[in-house]
């Protein structure tokens, strides 16, 4: 009986693969970047930091332009925007009939013509009840409309101040002087005008002299700032 041989798959040779780790030069190399990358990193994140800290913020910027009894227009709410646009418009209209007659006239007559903030206006929920006020005698040179709320839970009063010049100590009028404190009338008088706001309660039943002192913020569109810079240029 023949014996048959099986063939066999001869099995592959090991081989052994020497796995030489990076040289020195190459570690120190990856080293170094990765060190100069972390660097690069960090001084821009505090450079960023403090390029930040020092820049102020918009609301804090344009807050600096104004004087401690000061706010802006834009910063009111809504309410109050509106009552300052109809003080402007009625106090044109007063300075017209100012500039006119010769005289201030009364909150009867600028209501009787319609005029806001005088009139009696519906959308008004603090029902502003407003009064003129003068200093006494011929020689008057401060004049001022003065709203203070009717209705409970108002939360300001208001204040239209005009200051005439002395004949003999007051401001020489020039067209470049005209601004939002300032009004040329036709007869050659500068007028100061000026706009405030307060607490409903607590307002002075006599004349308000100084506004500033007595709690009220002056209501401003533009920094004085930004005015005198513009004069300068």
């Amino acid at each position: 009986m023949e014996l048959l041989t099986r063939q066999r798959t001869p099995r592959p040779s090991l081989r052994t693969v020497d796995v030489a780790p990076p040289s020195a030069g190459d570690e120190a190399t990856w080293v170094t970047l990765a060190a100069l990358f972390i660097v690069l990193c960090v001084v821009y994140v505090v450079g960023f930091e403090r390029y930040d800290s020092r820049a102020p913020a918009p609301a804090a910027a344009q807050a600096s332009l104004l004087l401690p009894h000061q706010v802006f227009f834009r910063d009111l709410p809504g309410k109050e925007q509106r009552t300052f646009r109809e003080m402007r418009e009625g106090a044109t209209e007063a300075l017209a009939m100012r500039a006119a007659a010769g005289a201030w006239p009364s909150v009867e007559t600028l209501a009787s013509q319609g005029m806001p903030p005088f009139t009696a206006d519906p959308l008004d929920e603090s029902r502003l009840a407003w009064t003129l006020r003068r200093e006494e005698g011929s020689a008057a040179l401060i004049f001022q409309y003065v709203g203070i709320p009717a209705a409970a839970g108002a939360t300001a009063s208001f204040l239209i101040f005009v200051q005439e010049p002395d004949a003999q100590t007051g401001e020489k009028p020039t067209a470049s002087m005209v601004d939002e404190e300032h009004q040329l009338l036709p007869d050659g008088k500068l007028l100061h005008v000026t706009y405030w706001k307060h607490a409903a309660a607590g307002v002075p039943g006599d004349l308000i002299r100084e506004p500033a002192l007595g709690g009220w913020q002056q209501i401003r569109v533009r920094s004085p700032f930004e005015e005198l810079e513009d004069r300068r240029g």
